[in-house]
């Protein structure tokens, strides 16, 4: 709805004074005499126009379909007939509409009321109030609009502007209110109807000359184009609808290509290496953050990417942030000697390497691909073994502990005197046959040099007279159980040293553990003793099993038993109390696992069946089947996430703790049961009851292994 206003205030017109510089809009309106000029210009003399020949058609090529009139000039119109091209700008064409005098208001009623036809040839607006100062107010039939501007910035002016209304004549008398007959159709406006006492002659038309000189047309169209270059690709799904930037509602996406090709933008495209315009320490820093994949990847983008993909400090922080778990442990738990396979910590540690190595030991693991080692030198079972990158330790119920080199496979030193009439006949290793587990790529022995254990050392009557069941080690002393009733620390440091023997059980003692500040021992006689180990003191004894205690773990202040009598139980030790116990389904438990977070306990025994139990509410998480046989041994990788389980069928299988999915199943390997297994990040070393420890070790001969190794 067209209106005006009936007065502006002196505030108005200063506020208006004070605008700095005037847009394409704002010199439109004072072109069109609605606002005053913001600075004097002087009235060029009118030109003489050419009537055209022929009438032009105003946006043949963007779908408008307007007729000018016969005073429109052919000269300043000719162009629009083409494919619009961009103008010089809003400088230029303000310029050159400042040049031109405003209209008179009868050209003004004219241009204003040529806005109710769309440039479509479609009735745009209706005009419901309308007044003009005057006796009488009759409207004339006129020719089509002259004003060259377009008709969507006709419709937005015309409901934008704000006209300032000639000073108020004695003789006015105002109209009566109109009754909405006056409408728009084809091409002409039909007459508004007589008011009764507004007569007025119409003024006579005459041609404008600043109208054909195209400035109008020119300003317009900047204005224009410069408000489709602010929107560009994104337009409000409405017209009547205000752009709300925040929250995206109403807001339409075109499709990017369209929009280019309408408008013809020339979008620049930046390219720059951002690794040439930082710092070589901050271009490390942010390729620290990708993984392996995504680095390899880079290295192959130019010549400088490679060189500083390739740093070795990249791949360091590579190397740890995929092995975090392993690299927070750190390199030993206590009382465990098992190495995590971080390498060594030097300057010129070729990370990337190492990288690769670990990644093709992975695979070897999902595939199995492993290596046997026999190491040979027991003449009875072998119950017992641990190991670390530099040697491993194993017991025998030869009344031995054997010291062996991990890398050369060779037996460097015996502790103990060897029992009389211990068989030195080796059972024969199983001739390789299909069956349902992987079989070693290659098969490796230990040489039979005979190392003579010390029979003159002072303490030999310190040394156990019955066979070694259990040990365990540290990087200061280790402790064994023997049958004979009683344990034994000795010192490594002093060349394995015994040091004291601690006699309590009643019975052979089946399984030992210790931390920083106890010692824990199980035995045959049910119980479950907790020792002082820095001097050996007896300073707590668990009750309550029924049976044989296998197998014990600790972990702080807590302590995990499995028992014969088919419960897995946690204690602790401050109060020497049972404060949960985890119930097989049947028969009894013959070995145990304590995460290193105290969250997870393994148990397995005779129902063939390994059990993963919450620690903190007592509930079976699930079952690990596959074997045949008596679970007899476990261990718990839990920097690799991998349960390694040894059994009385003669296997040996690894599983995912996550899933419970089987990894590795080596199969008759050995001529007789499992007794024991332990794993590393490279290996798995399982003694048997042929008196003989195999090595399954998925790095022989892989290259770069040995960058691994602490």
């Amino acid at each position: 709805m067209f209106s005006r206003r009936q007065g502006s205030s002196s505030s108005d017109k200063k506020i208006k004074k004070e605008k700095p510089t005037a847009g394409a809009h704002e010199l439109f309106l004072e072109y069109e005499g609605f606002l005053a000029p913001s600075t004097a210009r002087p009235r060029p003399p009118p030109t003489p126009l050419s009537k055209p020949s022929t009438p032009l058609t105003y946006g043949e090529k963007i779908g408008h379909n307007v007729k000018l009139s016969d005073d429109t000039p052919r000269s300043s119109m000719a162009s629009y007939g083409k494919q619009r091209k961009s103008f010089s700008g809003l400088d230029v064409a303000n310029d050159e509409l400042r040049s031109q005098p405003k209209r008179t208001p009868s050209q003004r009623t004219k241009s204003f009321l040529s806005f109710g036809k769309t440039a479509h040839g479609e009735s745009g607006h209706s005009i419901h109030n309308f007044s003009r100062p005057g006796p009488n107010y009759i409207v004339e039939k006129e020719a089509p609009a002259q004003s060259i501007t377009s008709g969507w910035l006709r419709r937005c002016m015309s409901t934008s502007l704000k006209h300032r209304p000639s000073p108020p004549s004695s003789s006015m008398t105002p109209p009566p209110p109109y009754d909405g007959s006056l409408i728009f159709e084809d091409d002409d406006f039909t007459a508004l109807p007589a008011m009764p006492g507004c007569v007025i002659e119409p003024e006579p038309s005459r041609p404008s000359s600043h109208l054909a000189s195209g400035a109008a047309a020119r300003a317009a169209a900047a204005a224009q184009n410069e408000i489709l270059d602010s929107m560009r690709n994104v337009t409000l799904a409405e017209p009547h609808l205000t752009r709300d930037s925040e929250s995206g509602v109403g807001i339409e996406v075109r499709d990017g290509g369209e929009t280019m090709a309408e408008f013809d933008f020339d979008i620049p495209v930046v390219r720059h290496d951002p690794l040439s315009a930082l710092p070589l320490e901050l271009v490390g820093h942010i390729l620290s953050y990708l993984d392996a994949s995504s680095l390899l990847n880079a290295e192959l983008v130019s010549h400088d990417w490679h060189q500083s993909a390739s740093s070795r400090h990249v791949w360091k922080d590579v190397f740890h942030a995929e092995f975090q778990e392993v690299s927070q442990r750190g390199t030993t738990i206590a009382g465990n000697g098992l190495a995590p396979g971080l390498g060594k910590t030097v300057s010129c540690q070729e990370w990337k390497s190492m990288w690769r190595a670990r990644k093709a030991l992975q695979q070897r693991w999902i595939d199995g691909y492993a290596a046997a080692i026999y190491l040979e030198g027991h003449t009875d079972s072998v119950y017992c073994v641990q190991f670390d990158e530099d040697k491993i330790l194993t017991g025998s119920r030869d009344r031995t502990v054997r010291i062996w080199d991990a890398r050369t496979y060779e037996c460097i030193k015996v502790l103990g005197v060897p029992s009389r009439g211990a068989g030195s006949v080796v059972p024969p290793l199983p001739v390789d046959v299909a069956d349902r587990g992987q079989r070693p790529f290659a098969k490796l022995f230990s040489s039979r040099s005979i190392v003579e254990p010390e029979r003159t050392a002072p303490w030999l009557f310190m040394y156990h007279n019955g066979s070694i069941l259990c040990l365990q080690y540290d990087d200061k002393m280790m402790v064994t159980g023997s049958s004979d009733c009683t344990l034994i620390i000795w010192d490594v440091k002093a060349g394995y040293r015994p040091l004291q023997r601690l006699r309590e059980h009643t019975a052979g003692v089946l399984d030992v553990c210790f931390d920083e500040k106890h010692i824990v021992s199980c035995s045959k006689d049910a119980t479950i003793c907790l020792w002082d180990r820095n001097t050996g003191d007896l300073l707590k004894k668990l009750n309550g099993h029924r049976g044989p205690v296998n197998a014990v773990q600790l972990r702080g202040n807590l302590v995990v038993s499995a028992s014969g009598d088919g419960i897995a139980k946690l204690w602790n030790l401050t109060s020497g109390l049972c404060i949960k116990e985890f119930p097989s389904k049947d028969r009894g438990m013959a070995c145990v696992e304590f995460s290193p977070d105290s969250r997870t306990i393994l148990a397995g025994g005779n129902d063939q069946v390994i059990y993963q139990f919450d620690t903190s509410t007592g509930e079976l998480v699930r079952e690990m089947k596959g074997h045949e046989g008596l679970v007899r041994s476990l261990h718990l990788d839990s920097a690799s996430g991998r349960v390694v389980s040894g059994s009385y069928d003669t296997s040996v299988k690894a599983y995912d703790m996550r899933s419970g999915e089987t990894i590795v199943n080596f199969t008759k390997w050995t001529s007789s049961w499992i007794l024991s297994a332990k794993a590393d990040y490279r290996r798995i070393i399982a003694t048997s009851q042929d008196s003989r420890a195999v090595i399954m070790d998925f790095g022989y001969q892989l290259p770069g292994i040995e960058s691994l190794e602490a």
